[in-house]
């Protein structure tokens, strides 16, 4: 620091009117010199202290200085009013008055005027008042300010030289405000040039520019809308580069931190919106909660803090269903709307969050009351959104959409009716490829079916069809919400007949699924994104059957559209000995990149913070997809990790037919797969309304009270299921009646559609004489799909321990599982096990292991024999699994999950025998296209046994060893 200038400073500052009496009355400019300068150092002063009368005297004395200088020379009068502009912008930032921010701009535009002639001076004056012109539109949001805002940028970087080192801040505003103008008017070309000018900011900027950080927040933000806007996700990834790139420059107490940690939010919410990665949104969730705690309650951006937060929250709810995030969600719109001024700019938006917020509480409540008021809370935030504004159309859809629910609860014709007015309203107000057009038209589109429905008009049928039909065109919107446009339409398509142009439909939104699951989520994450097409495969099937496709093509629709997180688990387990045959280093490089897209994060080392390791894994996900381009490219081996072929599946059924039964609201069907061909049977007494109806009475959940009467229809259901389905089948292929079980046939059953959870192996008919059953015909298994079964004979093929070496077994007993009744038959049933097998296995018995232990040593073992509690999770089946117990001095219980499985790569397993309840069921009724319960080990061979008495089990143990 220069000492003199420090103590001149302290001077003037202790000093300042002592100092102006000594010049004479008539030296305008030194006066006004020294009085610019004491301005400017009080302003810095206040800075430091935030001492609001350090502000109120730095304007006071700018505007003293600003008075001495009007007849000065030009240059000197307009540095004075840059001063005082940026000192009025600050108190206008720090108390709201829109006259100080008026005041700023009209002292800048003049000292524009006067500075004409001075190139770097009128594009330091221009960047001046482009700022505080797009403050002024932040808080008007009048398309007028904002397009002064491009226009005062583009004359700033016209007016400085390219090598200034002005010049950066220049490009980075005018990006800046092209992005805001796009978002008004939805010009494409602007939005391009955002992200043009914006980058090339960000590449002049030295690594080390303290303006660095806001750049690359700039270049972040104007990338996530091009992702919005045309929906290349690799804009989107990049941005959050960006957006986290910009927040880990900036220092914690930085003022512009939390606008950042806010953009970065916004950009893991849209993340989360396109690939339902949950652990995105929990991070944005956090970030937003962050802004809030950080945030002066009395700023003025707190409202928009809120309102984002209850947005995020909402999302979370919508995803994980804990009431209490919902609620936390209302609370934080409902604090937003009441500190909103009514000329805030963000309370439409405040206003339609705490709107879509009340309605989630009302699907939860049903309470009316909450639906009424999410119908008030909508109403004021579109009369307090102006007519130009982009949220205009989401107002309106969303409105529609609470007037369709009161409709459907009280029943007032006049709320349907304006619900499809205002839908249609959003659908016309909205560009023809805007990301959120298509959820508007399928909102459009479900109204318009709705009262076709209750009312019979043809005509509202075909308009919702012809709307659902727009709605899958909109290529920029995120693929999950394309998704349920396929889905919508072609349920309309179905329902008018027109099966051929469903069937077409259902193609391309199979071909879609690969954009929407990948390797980039968890299980649970695939879980989410699973459940939005549930179904679809099927109805694809049964649509291809229906207009007169071949068997083959109904069944690659099914394989490529069902048990997809099984199908990557497979892909990312299987047999590589051909792939390292033909191309060792390929292979190897495939084996190592699989093994680190499945690595736990909590085997990472101490230095590998999980935002690293996501990264690290991410980076591991695009290598991996890059290597099977370039295995694929290989002669003969084009379908490496694809679907099986048909002369593949063909071979598959070479020990024995698979037979999978499809049955859709549409049709029932049974393909056949032989070694000599592929055919299909349909079963059209297998109704499909009756096939529902058994569904709905779960007859699996038997209680002492019920025992009775579900048994009773249990038998009818199974003599129903022999007479419409089995039964034909089996005489389709001419299966002759056995009298003994080593002369049976041997079949592989895949349920899909209605029929995932049937028991084809029990249907029979007691009725009949002598009893017809499905055991006196053929030795029924079951497989989840029939890549599952290839994939299952490969493993057996890698996994068979040499000759001579005794395979070795596992075997876990828990007789006490805290929280769960006793089962005192497990260590007679391991003692049987042992006692059957002998020396032929090396075994090793947990006795009330912990699942740490367990995960241990199942690595090592070829069998693995569970006698113990299961748990079936409903909500999330990768939570299903094994009750085991933790390892503390007063055990707990824990649950060896199948997501905790999936987890780890046991190459070595061939069997999984579980003794335990629950172990073969799927409760998820949105993931029956899904095997998510214990079989999904990685192990080639699982024995499901589910018993209800304790003496029956090591009997049966022995028996089936």
């Amino acid at each position: 620091m220069d000492f003199d200038l420090h103590f001149l400073e302290i001077d003037l500052l202790n000093n300042f009117e002592e100092l102006i009496a000594s010049i004479a009355v008539d030296d305008n400019e030194h006066r006004a010199v020294l009085g610019c300068y004491y301005a400017e150092l009080v302003f810095e002063q206040f800075k430091l202290s935030d001492r609001i009368q350090d502000l109120e005297e730095a304007v006071e004395k700018a505007k003293w200085a600003e008075l001495q200088a009007k007849n000065l020379e030009h240059s000197v009068y307009a540095r004075i009013l840059g001063v005082l502009g940026n000192i009025l912008e600050r108190r206008f930032q720090c108390m709201g008055q829109i006259e100080d921010l008026e005041e700023a701009i009209q002292v800048l535009r003049h000292a524009v005027e006067i500075s004409s002639d001075n190139h770097l001076c009128l594009s330091y004056f221009l960047h001046s008042l482009g700022n505080k012109l797009g403050a002024r539109y932040n808080h008007t949001e009048k398309i007028e300010d904002l397009e002064e805002v491009v226009q005062v940028s583009r004359q700033m970087v016209k007016a400085t030289p390219n090598a200034h080192p002005s010049l950066p801040g220049g490009l980075s505003y005018l990006g800046h405000g092209l992005r805001l103008r796009y978002e008004r008017i939805g010009m494409m070309d602007d939005l391009e040039e955002a992200v043009q000018v914006s980058r090339q900011a960000v590449n002049l900027t030295p690594d080390n520019h303290a303006d660095l950080p806001s750049r690359l927040h700039t270049l972040g933000q104007a990338l996530v809308m091009r992702c919005d806007s045309i929906g290349k996700m690799e804009n989107l990834e990049e941005a959050i580069r960006m957006l986290r790139q910009a927040l880990d420059m900036t220092a914690i107490d930085h003022p512009e931190r939390v606008n950042r940690l806010n953009g970065l939010a916004i950009g893991l919410t849209k993340r989360h919106h396109r690939t339902g990665n949950m652990e995105d949104l929990k991070e944005a969730v956090q970030m937003s909660l962050e802004t809030v705690v950080q945030m002066p309650n009395d700023h003025r951006n707190m409202t928009l803090l809120l309102a984002s937060l209850g947005t995020h929250l909402s999302k979370l709810y919508r995803c994980i269903g804990l009431v209490e995030v919902l609620e936390m969600g209302i609370e934080v719109s409902r604090r937003a709307v009441e500190i909103a001024t009514d000329d805030d700019c963000y309370l439409p938006l405040i206003l339609r969050s705490l709107g879509n917020r009340l309605g989630d509480q009302y699907k939860h409540t049903q309470k009316i009351e909450d639906l009424e008021e999410a119908v008030k809370v909508s109403r004021q935030g579109l009369k307090a959104t102006p007519n130009a504004h982009p949220n205009l159309p989401g107002g309106l859809s969303d409105l529609g959409n609470h007037l369709r629910t009161r409709y459907e609860r009280i029943g007032m014709m006049d709320d349907f009716e304006e619900a499809i007015q205002v839908s249609r309203h959003a659908v016309n107000l909205m560009p023809n490829n805007h990301p959120d057009l298509a959820s508007y038209l399928q909102n459009l589109s479900e109204n318009l079916n709705r009262r076709y429905k209750d009312t019979g008009e043809i005509q509202d049928l075909e308009e919702a069809i012809r709307v659902s039909l727009q709605a899958v065109t909109v290529t920029a919107a995120p693929p999950l919400v394309r998704i349920l446009g396929f889905v919508q339409a072609i349920e309309l398509l179905q329902s008018q007949g027109n099966y051929g142009n469903a069937y077409t439909l259902s193609e391309e939104a199979i071909d879609l699924l690969p954009l929407v699951h990948n390797r980039s989520l968890s299980i649970q994450d695939q879980q989410y994104v699973v459940s939005f097409f549930f179904g679809m495969a099927a109805d694809a099937c049964s649509l291809a059957l229906q207009v007169g496709q071949a068997p083959i093509k109904a069944l690659e629709l099914l394989e490529r559209g069902r048990g997809v997180i099984l199908s990557l688990l497979m892909d990312d387990r299987s047999d590589t000995s051909e792939l390292r045959a033909v191309n060792p280093t390929l292979c190897e490089q495939y084996e190592n990149l699989r093994l680190e897209i499945h690595r736990p994060f909590e085997t990472a080392i101490s230095s590998d913070t999980p935002k690293f390791m996501s990264e690290r894994r991410q980076k591991a996900i695009n290598d991996l997809e890059e290597c099977l381009r370039a295995i694929r490219q290989l002669q003969g081996f084009s379908s490496f990790q694809k679907g099986p072929t048909a002369e593949q599946m063909k071979k598959a059924s070479d020990k024995g037919n698979i037979i999978i039964v499809n049955v859709t609201v549409l049709r029932s069907d049974a393909i056949i797969i032989s070694s000599s061909g592929i055919k299909s049977v349909h079963l059209p007494h297998l109704d499909t309304l009756q096939a529902q109806e058994w569904v709905n009475q779960d007859l699996t959940s038997v209680s002492q009270s019920n025992r009775g009467p579900k048994n009773k229809a249990y038998r009818q259901f199974l003599s129903w299921l022999w007479r419409g389905c089995v039964k034909t089948i089996l005489t389709e292929l001419n299966y002759p009646f056995q009298h003994a079980a080593e002369n049976l046939s041997r079949v592989w059953w895949v349920g899909t559609g209605l029929a995932s959870t049937f028991p084809f192996h029990a249907a029979c008919d007691l009725s009949a004489d002598p009893i017809e059953s499905v055991s006196s015909y053929i030795l029924s298994s079951y497989i989840p799909s029939v890549k599952a079964l290839i994939h299952a004979r490969e493993r057996v093929l890698t996994t068979v321990p040499p000759s001579g070496k005794p395979q070795k077994m596992l075997i876990v007993t828990m007789a006490e599982t805290p929280g769960a009744g006793n089962l005192s038959g497990v260590k007679a049933e391991a003692s049987a096990v042992v006692g059957v097998l002998g020396s032929s296995v090396d075994v090793e018995i947990l006795d009330q292991p912990d699942t740490k232990s367990v995960l241990r040593h199942i690595h090592q073992c070829d069998i693995a024999h569970f006698a113990c509690h299961g748990v079936s999770d409903s909500n999330d089946p990768s939570k299903s699994g094994l009750l085991l117990q933790t390892a503390t001095e007063k055990p707990s219980q824990d649950v060896l999950s199948v997501s905790k499985i999936c987890e780890n790569h046991l190459a070595q397993g061939q069997i999984a025998y579980l003794s335990a309840c629950s172990t073969a069921e799927n409760r998820a009724e949105h993931l029956m296209d899904e095997v998510l319960h214990v079989d999904v080990y990685g192990l080639p061979t699982t024995i499901s046994v589910l018993t209800l008495r304790n003496r029956s089990i090591p009997n049966f143990a022995e028996t089936v060893l």
